[in-house]
């Protein structure tokens, strides 16, 4: 993949995964269902920690082996479940939120 192709990937991405702000982020989780997916790799989480009730499935997991099973676990059957993807600059996260739209997930 060249860096053309990279940029329009991220484009795509950034064009259907909405940008969050630290208050609006936080008002999902208070009033939604919310499960928050932190893509970073375990070598940043153990430099600076995980989010409360987040759970950390790297973005290299993700596009190494694409399994619904680790998302849909920690969704417990609830299609209603809003999913919010972090990372440490906004990158990954719209690159994996783009993908979980493109495998059938809505409230991403």
């Amino acid at each position: 993949m060249n860096e053309t192709d990279i940029q329009k990937l991220l484009q795509e991405a950034n064009d259907c995964v909405p940008r969050l702000s630290f208050e609006e982020a936080n008002n999902i989780i208070a009033t939604a269902n919310t499960l928050i997916i932190d893509v970073r790799e375990t070598s940043e989480i153990e430099a600076t920690g995980l989010i409360k009730n987040a759970i950390n499935i790297p973005k290299s997991i993700i596009d190494a082996n694409f399994d619904h099973s680790l998302i849909k676990n920690h969704l417990n059957n609830n299609e209603d479940v809003t999913i919010l993807v972090y990372c440490a600059v906004g990158v990954r996260s719209a690159l994996v939120g783009h993908k979980l739209i493109k495998n059938g997930y809505k409230k991403v």
